[in-house]
């Protein structure tokens, strides 16, 4: 658990405002993000990222285009179409009866200590998310009294049988493709959703640009893992978990192998289905959070739950082998759809 010295997640009421609002109310943010990003990969590689993401997104049919354009020209701010598409994150998720707890792993520095929530008004209700100024995706969100979901990234198809060779391929296959984000759906299903029916429907249903792996869990009590292709998709009831792999199932052979991503992502699985299982209620803390769940590049720790409203977040940074709360626990209980 956090010491009392951390930093408070900031929280931000945007209402009707759309995520470019975020970042001119936090630029140096944004500003910091962007330095990690170029400290990661360095700044030629940040730059090629970001004219092709530019370029591949000026065809692409996200209605988010347009705010990714307004936080790029914000004076000093660099990469941020690199930021928006880059699609490389590694999590844990599990849902259990309108509960979801999830774990977000990535080897950018910083992400823990810049965590923001954001409330949003949306005419189907208020939703809440954790994510960071200079993103206008969804990653991790609740809509009380209607559904909380998570995305996670899927593993790289195998085609040649080269991981290195298989991620190009990959690459290809999305220049090619102009469907939308998977992070930019997750963000229309909050704003768009009124019942946890129809956002399964548009999870399931839509189009993408790239495979993807959604975790869902409804004010109902249902809960599922939507395992996606660009155009197929296969169910798991829950109790459910997902990592960053496909796990075997019976019945599904024209599904593709894959590379799996992330610190162990069988290991992570295992231990999510365990505690998939035993979600009866939400833990008091975040003292579940252990290996390899809990890894060297975890960056956010959520726990939410639909039918109470409740949302409990944590940012995470690399200590080490290991990563540490960057932040103080930030609890929201009893949520309202119209509060």
């Amino acid at each position: 658990m956090p010491d009392s010295d951390l930093p408070e997640i900031a929280l931000v009421d945007l209402g009707r405002n759309s995520l470019d609002h975020l970042a001119v109310l936090a630029p140096e943010k944004v500003a910091r993000l962007a330095a990690a990003g170029r400290a990661l990969v360095t700044g030629p590689v940040q730059a090629a990222m970001d004219w092709r993401s530019r370029a591949w997104l000026a065809g692409n049919v996200t209605p988010y285009r347009a705010e990714i354009d307004r936080i790029a020209d914000i004076p000093g701010i660099s990469g941020v179409y690199a930021l928006n598409l880059s699609t490389e994150w590694a999590c844990s998720s599990m849902v259990n009866g309108g509960r979801l707890m999830r774990v977000l792993d990535w080897p950018l520095n910083g992400l823990g200590a810049e965590l923001t929530v954001t409330r949003h008004d949306a005419v189907v209700g208020a939703w809440w998310q954790a994510t960071w100024p200079g993103f206008v995706g969804v990653l991790t969100g609740l809509a009380p009294g209607r559904f909380a979901a998570a995305y996670n990234q899927p593993p790289i198809r195998r085609t040649t049988g080269v991981k290195a060779l298989d991620w190009g391929v990959e690459r290809l296959r999305v220049h090619r493709r102009r469907a939308v984000p998977p992070t930019h759906l997750l963000r229309q299903v909050f704003e768009k959703a009124q019942d946890f029916d129809t956002a399964m429907r548009l999870l399931h249903d839509t189009p993408l640009s790239i495979p993807a792996l959604f975790s869902l869990t409804g004010a109902d009590g249902r809960a599922l893992i939507i395992e996606r292709l660009e155009e197929k998709a296969r169910l798991r009831p829950g109790p459910v978990a997902i990592s960053n792999h496909w796990p075997d199932l019976a019945g599904s052979p024209t599904w593709p192998r894959g590379w799996p991503r992330g610190v162990d992502s069988p290991g992570r699985f295992r231990d999510a289905c365990a505690l998939a299982r035993g979600l009866t209620g939400l833990p008091a803390d975040f003292d579940w959070l252990k290996y390899p769940i809990l890894n060297k590049f975890s960056r956010l720790a959520v726990m939410a739950d639909c039918r109470a409203g409740s949302f409990s977040v944590l940012g995470l940074e690399q200590d080490g082998v290991t990563a540490r709360p960057a932040t103080q626990v930030l609890q929201l209980q009893g949520l309202k759809p119209g509060a």
